[in-house]
């Protein structure tokens, strides 16, 4: 099996040796790319190889978020995530070099995992002096700003050293004589990235099963379950959902086949969904449901050569969840293949949006933009990987008029939140637009 990489030169080594020592049937495929932001020239060259290979592997998700599309559906691939093994064994090694480990500053990482990492070392994260960079630039200012951020934190005496997963960061900072540890991916990561990307590709090798079918399954929130002894309020909640099954329908093409009481079944292209989920890294429609309604849900998910066999491993799927598996998913291949549990809900991480809260409110009252309005342009630029956006972008990906979007990025410039960064030309009247940079943190 031919497998293409896509990395830096510092995880090209890592993957190299993993490759070398555990998967000699595996013919790999390495480019290098040190870039963190989207290049026509990596385009260009991804696309060259797309036919060669049998699965294709990122470095990290930002690149498999920029160039996923080149690849799928028909050539599985994924990314190698950064997982917490990755920063224990970075904090081990900053140890090594004789640096506190409580007292460093960690990017790549959302503070749910550092906190979990040092809880279970015996540490609460609010009693130590670590600093957690989080993604508040995209583009290609990312690099420098996470770099300038160690840099500050360490010159000004708060940390005593580093710990990144960005490479042109450690190589920036080591040259700074900055104290730094580069988190590596693990063995074990590489590895399971290898082996889903191989038993995907076994299961292609065949006629792949065209129908994917959805049962998702509604639950009141457990702060919420009192709406169930008021049909009134589960049906004003339930609409709420069956709104956001719409849209989630019409953007991929699905077709909603039943509405009960409690659940939805949808009917849509195998295809649309590995589209629609990144290679069911994401799935969008379970946190819509979950911040805009008083529901959790649970997802069973079948594939299958014809519509009933699809919504036969569909209940199969939802039959693996209970009650305590809100917001998860299980996806049923065939009779032999399971994916799950899966996690797509990304706002489970709430200890990291908590972390957020306070920096939000702050902003909300130096620029008067709504706390409310902030943050959906934090999911929005999370969600997109990019913030620049023109005031037309606004007003469709907020839902809000076109003379609110405006109103609202001039008050933001007001407030140095954002600033005019180029022109482009939208409609036909060949008027420019202005785009804007959108810089959601505090100035330190």
């Amino acid at each position: 099996m031919r497998i293409g990489f896509l990395c830096s030169a510092a995880r090209s080594n890592c993957i190299q040796n993993v490759i070398d020592t555990f998967f000699p049937d595996i013919d790999p495929i390495y480019l290098v790319d040190d870039l963190y932001y989207s290049s026509k020239e990596t385009e260009t060259k991804l696309l060259e190889v797309r036919d060669l290979v049998n699965g294709f592997i990122f470095g990290g998700e930002l690149q498999f978020h920029y160039y996923n599309y080149i690849f799928q559906p028909n050539v599985p691939c994924d990314y190698i995530s950064k997982d917490w093994s990755s920063l224990q064994n970075a904090l081990l090694s900053i140890s090594r070099k004789g640096i506190d480990f409580s007292a460093v500053s960690i990017d790549s990482y959302s503070v749910a995992t550092v906190r979990s990492i040092y809880q279970d070392t015996g540490l609460m994260l609010s009693d130590t002096k670590v600093k957690v960079i989080g993604r508040k630039v995209f583009g290609k200012q990312y690099v420098e700003y996470v770099s300038k951020k160690h840099q500050t934190y360490f010159e000004n005496g708060d940390v005593a050293g580093c710990v990144t997963a960005l490479a042109p960061v450690h190589d920036r900072l080591t040259s700074l004589d900055i104290p730094c540890v580069y988190a590596h991916p693990t063995i074990e990561i590489i590895s399971k990235t290898i082996n889903k990307i191989r038993n995907q590709y076994e299961l292609q090798k065949g006629k792949s099963a065209s129908f994917a079918m959805i049962l998702i399954q509604l639950i009141p929130k457990q702060e919420h379950s009192s709406i169930r002894k008021d049909d009134y309020l589960y049906m004003h909640e339930k609409i709420k959902v069956a709104e956001e099954v719409y849209f989630f329908a019409k953007d991929t093409n699905a077709a909603i086949l039943n509405d009960t009481l409690d659940k939805f079944i949808i009917l849509m292209n195998r295809s649309d969904l590995i589209d629609y989920t990144n290679g069911l890294q994401k799935f969008y429609l379970i946190d819509e449901i979950h911040a805009n309604t008083n529901f959790d849900i649970l997802m069973g998910i079948g594939y299958g050569f014809t519509p009933g066999q699809a919504k036969f491993n569909a209940n199969l799927a939802i039959e693996k969840l209970d009650s305590q598996s809100r917001n998860m998913a299980y996806v049923v291949i065939d009779s032999t293949s399971i994916l799950g549990p899966l996690n797509f809900l990304t706002s489970t991480l709430n200890e990291v949006l908590r972390s957020e809260e306070a920096i939000f409110l702050e902003l909300s009252k130096s620029s008067g933009v709504s706390k409310a309005i902030l943050w959906n342009l934090y999911s929005l630029m999370e969600k997109n990987r990019k913030n620049t956006f023109t005031s037309a972008e606004l007003s469709k990906k907020l839902g809000i008029s076109q003379r609110s979007s405006s109103r609202l990025l001039r008050k933001m410039e007001e407030s140095q939140l954002a600033k005019i960064v180029n022109k482009e030309v939208t409609g036909t009247s060949g008027r420019p637009s202005d785009i804007y940079e959108i810089t959601l943190y505090i100035k330190e």
